[in-house]
């Protein structure tokens, strides 16, 4: 801030520079940014414009989109692969921009755990990381995209019932789009993850007596988990069919450890910062303990002033480590959750079909 500049001005400015950056951002979040929508409907808009080409080009082609079975009437092998897509990349994006807004909210706590100046010189919650390099990811994403439409879906330029060439373009395209946003999201990852380090490392503030301040970090932390969690639960809509088997099984269970994984391995950059400022304070009171130790025989006031370093020593040993409290260890425990979902709803689908059915 600069000197005589009410907090106020200085918030104004400091906004202005969000929204004069953010029209740079990266492009999955400029979609955000340049809509008039607001982040929910910009995200349900583009899942009904992609949805409704499938719909209108398995028109043209005649490719029904729901079939009768035994259990009723489902909606058919490639409709169902199909909104499994769309939905995955619509979730992806909406919670992407969700995280990004969520820590540009904290900025005040995060600029309270910092020395001054820190978050404008790391850009701590600018919507691009710095030096993330976007191209190579997105051309890697988009070959590998290619690959993988070749490999999962020529089987419609065959059929049957008959050649599908609108549906197979279609799965190329946003399979292709879906693997440019996975690799774009890795390399943010990995330069958000360098940045964030550096930042603790260089200007993270540790009191002590205030370690509540280094929540933000818990808060962040537990956004990032929701990210895989969130993409995992909606990457199971591709395997509703199976039910729930090993694999199955397997699958929550590895987005569950990579949620959890994530949120610690973010905060443990911040945990090894506190666990340093503590061994030194402890050793430094210790020392000062010590000294009014041997003195305090024959001078009260020594005596006096042991009381209160023991007493003060106790308080710092007993400071937390991990920068989170209860109520951040309940969302990512309620966020964690969001892996039933898919099953749930399945099962909640299926009961009222059956019961509809009578």
């Amino acid at each position: 801030m600069l000197p005589g500049m009410s907090d106020a001005a200085a918030h104004a400015d400091l906004t202005a520079e969000w929204s004069r950056s953010d029209r740079r951002a990266y492009f999955e979040q400029r979609l955000f940014v340049l809509s008039p929508l607001g982040d929910f409907w910009t995200a349900f808009l583009i899942f009904v414009a992609i949805g409704g080409v499938f719909i209108a080009i398995a028109g043209i082609e005649n490719l029904a989109l729901f079939a009768v079975t035994a259990k009723g009437i489902v909606i058919a092998g490639p409709a169902d692969t199909a909104f499994a897509l769309a939905a995955t990349l619509c979730v992806s994006l909406y919670i992407q921009r969700y995280t990004r807004v969520r820590e540009r909210a904290d900025y005040p706590a995060f600029e309270r755990s910092l020395n001054p100046g820190a978050v404008e010189r790391h850009n701590v919650v600018v919507l691009t990381p710095v030096n993330a390099r976007l191209v190579p990811a997105t051309w890697i994403g988009f070959f590998g995209g290619i690959v993988a439409s070749v490999i999962l879906y020529s089987r419609y330029l065959s059929g049957p019932p008959h050649p599908l060439p609108g549906i197979f373009a279609w799965f190329m395209v946003v399979t292709t789009i879906l693997g440019m946003a996975f690799t774009r999201g890795v390399e943010l990852s990995r330069t958000g993850t360098q940045g964030t380090n550096e930042v603790i490392g260089q200007d993270l503030k540790v009191d002590l007596l205030r370690i509540d301040h280094l929540s933000v970090w818990g808060r962040s932390a537990a956004r990032f988990a929701l990210i895989w969690f969130t993409v995992g639960a909606v990457s199971c809509l591709f395997f509703l069919d199976s039910g729930l088997n090993i694999f199955t099984v397997a699958l929550v269970v590895l987005f569950l450890a990579l949620g959890v994984w994530v949120f610690l391995r973010t905060m443990q950059p911040v945990h090894r910062k506190i666990r340093g400022a503590k061994a030194i304070e402890l050793e430094r009171v210790r020392g000062e303990i010590e000294t009014a130790r041997a003195t305090a025989a024959g001078d009260a006031g020594a005596a006096t002033r042991m009381q209160g370093l023991l007493a003060y020593e106790a308080r710092i040993e007993a400071a937390p480590e991990w920068p989170f409290d209860q109520t951040t260890l309940f969302r990512v425990c309620a966020s964690a959750l969001i892996l039933t979902v898919p099953w749930f709803g399945q099962a909640i689908a299926q009961f009222a079909i059956d019961h509809l059915a009578h």
